[in-house]
């Protein structure tokens, strides 16, 4: 007996010999081979009686009693590898968790959630209840719905999740909730433990990998028939599924910047598919795709337009930043309303997307600008560290005392991060406790547990952060949110900067107001009149969306076209330029006129990691006329030494 075996890189299977000790081997459980004369370990691809080839390596242990990857996700691997041109080895090995990606054995883990509390505790507004009854139908209707729920931020769209997932287990059927990982906060698998108990598996990146392969074994066992996770979740082990849930849907997260580049939402359309399950989208801040195909009825369209217990959405200021003399971190404005919420022993929010001190250091004599030896990045101060840091590669240095180009003495720090922030708020508010929350505060197990815990225990005041603050957190006493730098996103040179400004701001102020005191958010911007700062001021999605798809209209970007996104990264810049221009050439040959190329160009983003970066877009109106091309480009350039492409299927960001 044979096996194709695959493997966690950018080749075919490769066929090894079962020997007597492998008898009971079959597809989906891993081995340990030889490989180039060093010990790997792949995944059984599939098993044959006979092969053509003269010598064959033998599998010298079989790792797994059971299957780690079921029919189904093998299948599910090999239309990633389709349709987002990858090798089948590098989907199989992306679909299970890492604690598997070595030698060792699997372990079992008790792991029990408390006993799930009744729905009847809470009773469903007509809004609601409409949106459940549709749910609900869809249920017992032959073959894959697809749906999008657009609900404001406090509509009540977790209490339809909960409700819809109660009812697919009624049918003894399995529940796939994905959510953003920044909202996988414990507030919120606290409250869906309590929900649904021991019905649960939690699968996000700050589990150990114990736990991981302990959650997976249980889903896989069908112990467990409710998932909840991030990204990766959408490959839950379960053999019937009911029903896919992704909650912010909009979310640039459930896009894989690494190969596979696959997107959560388009695995799970195809899965949702395969079992004849229920897709629901949720969003407050639906994507411009996603509400294009519910205005064009490929979605069936959901909404939520009020509050729970009728609380009104809060009411939101601009500072224009403009008119701000001196410092401009936190305005008169902004100052003044933090003041009155503390008076009142209400808590704050206050949300910059940018973490450190300073992410600008320069000197005044000479303009030398501090940066990355490895990428074409700025350096940003670390003020507790005492050291600059690049956020793309790692790389530190130490604080200067003098300009390394003219020797002169006086740099200085421009700009500002959550470090310098959190400074300020110690001196202007002595009486308050504030805290910080980025990736540089939450980086050890149990830190973002401890920092939510004080704040709803009201042992802190003022809460700074990155996105992290911005979704899952439900805190009745934040009365104020305040967007300290509105502008940082829509500065982006990329054609979604608008839309990811709009679904930022329109987020963390949804954070304030969640109970009867009411709410306001204060956003300050040197923007005032862009149209996506005014409608996420008023709240407005359908104005934002009028005007945003305009524009994409006009410059013919998605919705109107797909795009893919070549990247060539390599040590020498003009071997890639090189590269991209046959590339471009080929495609043109083989395509004709129906396709547009734009580029190739160096990338935003020039140099990370010692690689020069040249891309190459490409607007499309089908996918599969180019696809093949593709697939011969690809085979072809990862043979050249030295460079890579990187070949990204409906990317989500153009940096």
């Amino acid at each position: 007996m044979f096996a194709d075996i695959v493997f966690n890189k950018p080749i075919g299977p490769l066929t090894y010999e079962l020997k007597n000790h492998s008898v009971n081997a079959c597809p989906g459980m891993r081995v340990a081979v030889q490989l180039k004369q060093k010990p790997t370990v792949g995944i059984i691809y599939k098993i044959k009686e006979e092969t053509d080839l003269p010598y064959i390596k033998p599998v010298e242990e079989t790792l797994d009693k059971e299957p780690v990857l079921n029919d189904d996700l093998i299948e599910a691997g090999e239309w990633i590898s389709r349709y987002y041109l990858c090798s089948i080895g590098e989907a199989l090995w992306t679909i299970i968790p890492k604690g598997y990606k070595k030698r060792e054995k699997s372990i079992i883990i008790d792991n029990q959630f408390p006993t799930g509390e009744r729905d009847g505790d809470i009773v469903l507004t007509d809004e609601q209840q409409v949106v459940f009854d549709r749910l609900r139908k869809s249920l017992d209707e032959e073959g894959a719905s697809h749906f999008l729920l657009y609900g404001i931020t406090g509509s009540g769209k977790t209490e339809i999740y909960l409700r819809i997932i109660h009812e697919v287990l009624k049918k003894d059927k399995g529940a796939i909730l994905l959510v953003p990982e920044i909202s996988l906060t414990p507030q919120t698998i606290n409250y869906f433990s309590k929900r649904v108990g021991d019905q649960l598996a939690i699968l996000h990146s700050r589990l150990t990998k114990a736990e991981k392969i302990n959650e997976w074994q249980r889903i896989l066992s069908g112990e467990k028939k409710i998932v909840i996770g991030a990204r990766s979740a959408i490959f839950a082990p379960m053999k019937d599924i009911g029903i896919i849930i992704i909650d912010e849907e909009h979310e640039t997260s459930y896009k894989s910047e690494e190969t596979p580049r696959y997107n959560a939402k388009g695995v799970a359309y195809y899965r949702a598919g395969k079992h004849g399950a229920t897709l629901l989208l949720g969003s407050a801040t639906p994507s411009i795709e996603s509400f294009y195909l519910a205005k064009l009825k490929k979605f069936t369209f959901l909404q939520l337009s009020h509050r729970v217990l009728n609380q009104k959405l809060p009411k939101a200021h601009i500072a224009d930043l403009r008119k701000i003399k001196g410092k401009k971190y936190i305005s008169t404005f902004l100052f003044k309303a933090i003041e009155r919420r503390l008076k009142k022993k209400e808590q704050v929010i206050l949300f910059l997307n940018r973490r450190g001190f300073s992410p600008y250091v320069y000197c005044e004599n000479c303009g030398y600008v501090f940066k990355c030896k490895n990428c074409d990045i700025t350096l940003t101060y670390h003020k507790g560290e005492k050291r600059l840091k690049c956020h793309y590669c790692g790389y530190l240095e130490q604080i200067h005392e003098v300009c390394p180009a003219c020797g002169d003495e006086k740099l200085l720090y421009s700009g500002f991060g959550t470090e310098k922030i959190e400074g300020l708020l110690n001196d202007y508010f002595p009486g308050a406790v504030s805290a910080r929350m980025d990736t540089d505060t939450v980086k050890k197990r149990g830190s973002l547990s401890r920092i939510l815990s004080a704040f709803s225990k009201k042992r802190i005041d003022i809460l700074l952060g990155t996105q992290i603050v911005t979704k899952g957190l439900h805190f009745p006493d934040v009365t104020l949110v305040g967007v300290l730098n509105a502008d940082i996103p829509l500065n982006f040179p990329d054609f979604r900067s608008a839309e990811r400004t709009f679904n930022l701001i329109t987020q963390v102020s949804g954070r304030a107001g969640r109970s009867e005191k009411g709410g306001e958010v204060i956003i300050q911007t040197y923007n005032p009149v862009h149209y996506a700062i005014q409608t996420a001021k008023n709240q407005n999605y359908e104005e934002f969306f009028i005007r945003e798809i305009k524009y994409r209209e006009i410059l013919i970007y998605p919705p109107f076209c797909r795009i893919i996104r070549l990247v060539f990264r390599g040590i020498i810049s003009k071997d890639l330029f090189e590269s991209a221009y046959n590339t471009v050439s080929l495609i043109q040959e083989r395509t004709g006129d129906y396709i547009s190329i734009l580029g190739p160009t160096f990338c935003p983003f020039s140099r990370i990691k010692n690689n020069y970066r040249v891309h190459v877009i490409i607007k499309v109106k089908q996918l599969e006329p180019v696809r093949s091309v593709l697939r011969e480009i690809y085979n072809t350039l990862k043979k050249k030494k030295g460079q890579y492409i990187e070949i990204d299927i409906d990317p989500v960001s153009m940096l």
